[in-house]
Order: C-alpha cells, then sequence, then structure tokens
C-alpha cells in the first residue's frame, strides 16, 4: 500500500514540474486561428509573394471559373494595404484595410508583353479565412489595377458666398 501512496506523491510532483496539477480536468482553449491577413504580415517581405501566389492557386481550383488559369508565375508582389483614401470607383475601393498582393501570371519568356488578363489581385481582408481574387483585365484588355491604389478626388469647396 505504500508503495501506492508513492508512485502517487511521485506523478503528482511531475505533473507539478510541468506546471500541470493533477486535480485539473478543464483545458485552455486552443489560440483563436489567425485570419490570412495576420498570417501575411507575420511573415518577411521574401515570403509574401509566394504566399500570395499559393492563395491564388488554392483560389483557382476552389473557383475553376476563375480563368485564365495560373501556369506560372511572372512577377508577384505586395502593393501593400489598401489606404482610406483609395478611390471607391477603382478596382482597390471595395477592399480599403486589405493587404494586396499582385500575382502577374504567364509566359516565362521576358520579350512576351504582360496579359492583363493574367494579372490578378490576392485580396486578404482583416479577419478574413479566405483570400478575394480580382482579376485586372479591364474593358479593351487594358489593365485596371496600378501598382498604387489611386486615390479618391478631393471634395471640390463650395464657393464662398459674398
Amino acid at each position: 500500500m505504500k508503495a501506492h501512496h508513492l508512485l502517487a506523491a511521485c506523478a503528482a510532483l511531475a505533473l507539478a514540474a510541468c506546471g500541470q496539477s493533477g486535480t485539473e480536468t478543464a483545458e485552455e482553449a486552443p489560440p483563436a486561428p489567425q485570419s490570412l491577413m495576420e498570417q501575411a504580415q507575420g511573415m518577411g517581405p521574401e515570403q509574401l509573394p509566394v504566399f500570395g501566389y499559393q492563395q491564388l492557386i488554392a483560389y483557382q481550383q476552389a473557383h475553376p471559373d476563375a480563368q485564365p488559369p495560373c501556369t506560372a508565375p511572372r512577377a508577384t508582389e505586395s502593393y501593400g494595404v489598401v489606404p482610406a483614401d483609395a478611390d471607391p470607383s477603382s478596382v482597390y475601393g471595395p477592399h480599403v484595410g486589405s493587404l494586396v498582393i499582385s500575382v502577374q501570371c504567364g509566359q516565362l519568356i521576358s520579350r512576351a508583353a504582360f496579359d492583363p488578363r493574367e494579372h490578378w489581385l490576392v485580396v486578404l481582408a482583416p479577419g478574413a479565412s479566405e483570400a478575394n481574387v480580382v482579376n485586372c483585365a479591364g474593358p479593351s484588355g487594358r489593365d485596371v489595377c496600378p501598382r498604387l491604389a489611386p486615390a479618391a478626388a478631393p471634395a471640390t469647396p463650395a464657393p464662398a458666398t459674398p
């Protein structure tokens, strides 16, 4: 019987040494999963382009209607967080406060021109667990995703009355 008490005392000491008590039954809740934006902001600048490309590929696999598929990345770059003064009518307008990563897909030939249909913005919104992807091909084949989000036009002041 004394061996049983000795064994129980040793187990209690071992648990106490690990910071646990033998009577504790409730477990701590696991930390909340980070949003994609938080994950990206925790990365180094050299990792963001790869993360953006991975998110684009995952999005295109889940949404086969997102055409054309990106078969090879030509250029990837973080455009940073869309500022509050972004023009609401631009492609960036609905994404104020979101982190944007540009992914240009296409042939890996330096002489080949960039195709706006193969230019994508990977948008990581605050708190979101999935990326939003925007294609940059605009009307008449023009690229509508400049590197810097265009600022909204300043409000014109009302003329002074005498």
